[in-house]
């Protein structure tokens, strides 16, 4: 038995230690921690994670560890998750094992079985997608760390599969709040500039959660201590110079030389080549266990020990002995679990591998491939013989066993999630197809078909030009005599791969060729797929009479087939549909069918869109409460199946809506908050910003609120989708009023009513009209203030709006709202009288139970009467007005309402409102706190020419001025003369009764 070459000392490493252990307690401490360790091969980085994790686990950490399998090595996809899960497994309690499981055990049995030892996997249905995989597991983590810290070490991320990758991604991106510490290894050495890991380090260098650390070499004095260690004394003097001068410092390269040291070896006769130095320990061993070696080699960096004794032909005893020296000579490891055997580093194995002859590299790989289909049993895990296949018949030159097996190991990576990796193996299937002769006979199917497939894998995975690509390719090689009915289901999946990649006139350009191809009659269920495509299309692109029309067909021809789950998916799309052509409560019923039959049939992505669709046709018509009940159902059923930041983030959005309309603004504010810490892409997190745009602009926040909508643009990208476009604009506009900017305000609602929006957009639209009408009515009375003339396009702007108006439809009680707003805004406009056209606003809004319109509603109301001179009727409404808005924290609304009651000397509920206040704001503090933003908004003024007004209106000279808000006499003077010109007043004494007017200058100083 040979000396080990392992120092039994921890040799440096002092500052990554110390950085890892401050990480450690950062996640002890409930904040997330990501350790990223780089190094060239053999520097010494697994010696430091196992450090590291003996500290974690000393320290109460549950440490659970996994490795990625080299590319091509016929691992297991997801290696590092599928080692963390059986060790997890195996040192729980059953009890205990099922309930940290949760509802991710179904999804995450079918990457372990042994998760559900009662054979309860997944049910069937709907396969689960690779993103539902990485919630699951997210879910899974937080409550392991509910009862103690957890440190999840992957080593090896240069090796790493793309579905890998993604989930080191995604819970570096999501993983909040949890006493979670994820460690990762990687080859810094092996990155080249098209590794796909390079471009997520370079994005990960820009968290402030992770911390990545690039292991060096040894120094010369740090070699002398490791060989000491190794040796149990100093080395032979000249020893660690020769060894540190051929290692270079290299931790694993010392430890070999080590070895030939510690085996009485000449340091003059070290070998001068890495290659050299990493065989020369080999060379000693027996001739038999050089052979063992070598057939381990070409099994990968680790190899099942049944396997390896089958592939090795050796006797027992000869075997026995063969890897007892293998192992003494610390050239092979005893896999942790007692299931196999692993290379010491990975750089051996390389080394035996390349060292064999060619043949001799064939026939191993082919006597692997035979054993392996002999019984599937010997790749150890369950899932592991389809891919070891794949690899070692194509090494074996064997190509169509190599076909069969790619395709196999395809099949089985996407059960496992892992659509990438089947993308990989249907690529190198198609490569050999033109090599193999009978490659339809030995797979039962053809080369369209294989195309088809890998275009489904290439679409799971995200690559959807590929995908494109892929099915394209597909139809060109559709022999003639193919079928009309097989053409149109690729034409359908060409379309969704289209419409995904936005290109939404040539889907529907390959639907309607595709509805072209079918028969008419008898319905099937290609039918059926090809209309609810076509439907969904077309509700997509706004088209909702078609799409109801289509999805009518579909659901006949669904229930004709006995689809039942296409039967669930196309009456979600109809109710949809009719909920928007109306009447609303119509399209209810659909609805809830289909979120009933999805539940029933265990088809969650169907029924997570159904609770989406029908809380969105709730809140249309009104129905806030049950609107958001019925999205808080659909959240539960989402976070069960690893939807939460997808589909899940729809129905966040659509539980804040209802939340927002309700006047619970903390609430919604929290939900979206939380909701995006996890970080949602796309669509699913615009949804969210959008809602917090809009709350921000109704509480006053305008830079906030214009924050947010930047965000919200950047993640829509160039979506028309009017369900998105619709609400972006409105909160353009509102920002754009509140700031006092009207002619930005004006380009938002016309950009929002440029195409004429059908009566099935009235939700999107009403809005948008009452703001547009409110500018025109805000631009009259600015005039009006002025005593200018109203100009005549005013007149005719809103008799525009009014136009658009009367051809909209009013559903339900909130378009029946902003219908009155609308109403009542033109006669403001008009300067005609107003009290009528207001009462009827709030009587709607009353109805239609939101605050905020109401709010607004009652100002206005309270205005008018006073504009008639009936003080005493304005007293209730502004009162309530104020209240209504201070509950909800509406602050320009209440501010204004505050100003209006202080101008008529009117109480708010508690003592009458004085006329003037005690002291001065301090210098510099906005005046908009005294003025209401909407009052101020009508003159343009600026937060600055605010402050200003506010001392002239308290009869200041311009050097006083100057002197309170610390700037220059001549400034103050160019300010005075702006806000003159803005008023539209001849001195300042005018300029000082229009702000006494507006209850500005009532809080100015004594």
């Amino acid at each position: 038995m040979s000396p080990s070459v392992v120092s039994p000392v921890f040799i440096g490493r002092q500052a990554e230690m110390a950085r890892g252990t401050a990480l450690m307690e950062r996640a002890r401490a409930g904040e997330p921690a990501f350790l990223l360790i780089g190094g060239e091969a053999g520097v010494g980085k697994t010696r430091l994670i196992r450090e590291l994790a003996g500290q974690a686990a000393g320290a109460g950490f549950r440490v659970l560890t996994g490795q990625c399998m080299e590319l091509g090595a016929g691992g297991l996809a997801l290696a590092p998750l599928v080692g963390a899960l059986r060790e997890l497994a195996r040192t729980t309690r059953p009890e205990a094992l099922a309930e940290v499981l949760g509802p991710a055990g179904p999804g995450l049995a079918r990457l372990l079985p042994e998760l559900a030892p009662g054979g309860a996997g997944h049910p069937p249905g709907e396969d689960l997608q690779a993103a539902q995989l990485l919630e699951l597991v997210l879910g899974l983590l937080v409550r392991l760390t509910a009862a103690q810290p957890v440190m999840f070490f992957i080593e090896d991320l240069h090796w790493a599969d793309q579905a890998t990758l993604d989930l080191a991604a995604f819970l570096i991106r999501s993983l909040r709040d949890a006493r979670a510490m994820l460690v990762a290894t990687y080859r810094s050495d092996e990155l080249d500039r098209r590794h796909p890991l390079r471009p997520l380090l370079t994005g990960w260098d820009r968290v402030r959660s992770v911390d990545r650390m690039e292991v060096r070499r040894f120094d010369r004095d740090e070699v002398a201590a490791q060989l000491a260690a190794i040796l149990g004394g100093a080395p032979a003097p000249g020893v660690a110079d020769v060894i540190f001068d051929r290692s270079g410092g290299n931790a694993y390269l010392v430890e070999e030389l080590a070895g030939v040291v510690g085996g009485d070896g000449d340091p003059a006769d070290l070998p001068p080549s890495l290659r050299e130095v990493l065989l020369s320990r080999v060379d000693a061993l027996s001739p038999a266990a050089q052979r063992l070696l070598r057939t381990a080699s070409a099994a990968g960096r680790a190899v099942p020990d049944r396997l390896l004794a089958q592939v090795a032909g050796l006797a027992e005893a000869e075997l026995f002995a063969a890897l007892r020296e293998a192992v003494e000579n610390h050239l092979l490891l005893v896999d942790p679990g007692g299931q196999g055997y692993a290379f010491r580093h990975a750089l051996t194995r390389d080394a035996v591998y390349e060292d064999m002859l060619p043949g001799e590299r064939v026939r191993l790989h082919a006597a692997y491939g035979g054993a392996l289909a002999d019984d599937p049993s010997l790749a150890g895990d369950e899932g592991a013989q389809p891919a070891a296949l794949a690899r070692h018949w194509y090494a074996a030159l064997d190509l169509p066993r190599a076909l069969g097996a790619a395709i196999d190991a395809a099949s089985q990576a996407m059960a496992s999630y892992a659509p990438a990796e089947a993308l990989r193996h249907l690529e190198r299937a198609l490569e050999i197809w033109p090599r193999v002769a009978d490659a339809q006979e030995r797979t039962g199917m053809d080369r369209v078909e294989v195309s088809r497939l890998a275009a489904e894998a290439a679409y799971r995975s995200g690559a959807v030009d590929r995908s494109a690509s892929l099915l394209e390719d597909a139809l060109a090689e559709l022999p003639p005599g193919a079928g009309p009915v097989r053409r149109a289901l690729l034409l359908e999946r060409h379309a969704v791969v289209l419409r995904d990649s936005g290109r939404g006139t040539a889907a529907m350009a390959s639907l309607e060729q595709a509805l072209a191809l079918l028969p008419a009659d008898p319905a099937t269920r290609e039918h059926a797929v090809v209309l609810a495509a076509t439907a969904a299309a077309l509700m997509r692109g706004s088209e909702m009479e078609r799409a109801a029309d289509v999805a009518r067909r579909a659901l006949a021809a669904a229930r004709a087939a006995g689809a039942k789950d296409l039967e669930a998916d196309v009456a979600i799309t109809l109710g949809s549909a009719t909920c928007y052509l109306g009447p609303p409560e119509a399209g209810l019923g659909p609805l809830r069918s289909g979120v009933g039959l999805a539940l029933d049939l265990g088809l969650p992505v169907t029924a997570v869109r159904g609770y989406i669709n029908l809380s969105d046709g709730l809140e249309l018509i009104g129905q806030h409460e049950e609107a958001a009940q019925v999205a808080a159902d659909g959240l539960d059923l989402a976070a069960a199946t690893g939807l939460s930041r997808t589909l899940g983030s729809y129905l966040i959005g659509n539980r804040a809506e209802p939340l927002l309309r309700l006047g619970r603004w903390a609430d919604a504010d929290q939900l979206t908050a939380r909701a995006l810490g996890t970080l949602p892409e796309g669509v699913f997190g615009g949804t969210l910003r959008q809602v917090r745009a809009e709350l921000a602009a109704m509480r006053g926040r305008y830079d906030e609120a214009a924050s947010e909508q930047a965000a919200a643009r950047r993640a829509m990208g160039d979506s028309t989708d009017v369900q998105f476009t619709g609400p972006l604009l409105y909160a353009d506009a509102l920002i754009a009023l509140g700031r006092g900017d009207l002619a930005a305000a004006r380009d938002a609602v016309a950009a929002g009513l440029a195409d004429g929006p059908g009566s099935w957009a009235a939700r999107f639209a009403w809005p948008l009209l009452w703001l547009g009408m409110r500018i025109e009515a805000d631009e009259a009375t600015r005039s009006r203030d002025r005593r200018e003339p109203v100009p005549a396009e005013i007149a005719q702007r809103c008799a525009g709006l009014a136009g658009i108006a009367a051809r909209l439809g009013t559903p339900a009680l909130p378009s029946r709202g902003y219908e009155a707003l609308v109403a009542a805004e033109r006669a403001r406009a008009d300067g005609a009288a107003e009290v009528a056209a207001w009462l009827a606003a709030v009587t709607a809004w009353q109805q239609a139970a939101e605050p905020y319109p109401l709010a607004y509603a009652l100002l206005r109301l309270a205005e008018a009467h006073l504009a008639g001179g009936a003080r005493t009727a304005a007293a209730e409404p502004v009162r309530q007005a104020h209240a209504i808005a201070g509950r909800i924290g509406a602050a320009p609304i209440a501010a204004e309402a505050a100003a209006l009651a202080r101008r008529a000397r009117l109480s708010l509920g508690q003592s009458p409102v004085p006329r003037s206040a005690a002291a001065s704001p301090p210098a510099g503090q906005a005046a908009a706190a005294a003025a209401p933003a909407d009052e101020l908004a009508r003159f343009g003024l600026t937060d600055r020419e605010r402050e200003v007004l506010l001392l002239l209106a308290a009869g200041r000279s311009n050097p006083e001025i100057a002197q309170a808000l610390y700037i220059s006499a001549k400034t103050a003077s160019v300010h005075v003369s702006n806000i003159l010109a803005k008023l539209g007043v001849g001195g300042r004494v005018e300029a000082a009764a229009v702000a006494h007017r507006f209850g500005i200058g009532q809080q100015s100083p004594a």
